[in-house]
């Protein structure tokens, strides 16, 4: 059966951007990777055949380049696409086992660059384990120009789905000006008291301003706290 012979709720593509990329087998995910399949055989039926004579994803990845090049219906284009992809993967889990925040000015040169351009108001959060190895990053909340709402029980909630033990909060001023508001000031209060109670605590919140931000873990002498 062709993919486009199954209903949209079935198919790979659909499946994955639904939200339902977990519940994909190995071989619907080589097909979305491939895209197409071989004559007499569609995307998904390239895969497990592949899969079928490597013995499954574990066998296919043992394998070097040029064996890949050899298994039937694969070739130069799709050979070269595994490989990027695995490439890519492998910098990715490099480039997050090099990460880690332990201090005011790594967790500005982190985020700086990354809230460019931004022209409203957003609310984030960095999950970190005990050694400040950054686990997750997620945008919480967006809102106007000049405001974002966000709850302790909403930001804390989403650092422990992650494994948390301290977590980083961050929100942009589109002005370019990261001097705290009075609700800003507030809520830091707020953030700080609930890490506590949950035993997560509250590594840092972070203003990002151009090229410049406020970190009320440095302004008020958290480290120096007993």
């Amino acid at each position: 059966m062709r993919i486009l012979d199954l209903s949209p709720d079935q198919r790979p593509r659909e499946r994955l951007l639904a939200g339902h990329g977990e519940g994909l087998s190995d071989a619907d995910l080589l097909a979305l990777l491939w895209g197409t399949g071989r004559q007499g055989q569609s995307a998904v039926e390239l895969a497990q055949s592949v899969l079928g004579r490597t013995g499954g994803l574990a066998g296919l990845l043992a394998l070097g380049l040029s064996d890949w090049l050899v298994q039937p219906g694969l070739g130069p284009a799709k050979t070269g696409q595994l490989w990027a992809a695995l490439e890519l993967a492998r910098r990715g889990s490099r480039s997050a086992e090099r990460l880690r925040i332990t201090s005011p000015r790594a967790a500005g040169t982190y985020l700086l660059p990354r809230c460019r351009g931004w022209t409203e108001e957003r609310f984030g959060l960095l999950a970190l384990n005990a050694k400040g190895d950054l686990l997750a990053e997620r945008i919480l909340s967006q809102g106007t120009a000049t405001a974002t709402l966000i709850s302790p029980r909403e930001f804390f909630r989403e650092a422990l789905r992650y494994g948390a033990t301290t977590a980083l909060a961050f929100h942009n001023h589109p002005s370019g000006d990261p001097t705290p508001s009075r609700e800003d000031t507030q809520l830091t209060r707020r953030l700080l008291a609930a890490g506590e109670s949950l035993g997560v605590p509250l590594a840092d919140h972070l203003i990002l301003g151009h090229d410049r931000y406020h970190s009320f873990r440095a302004a008020e002498g958290w480290d120096q706290r007993s």
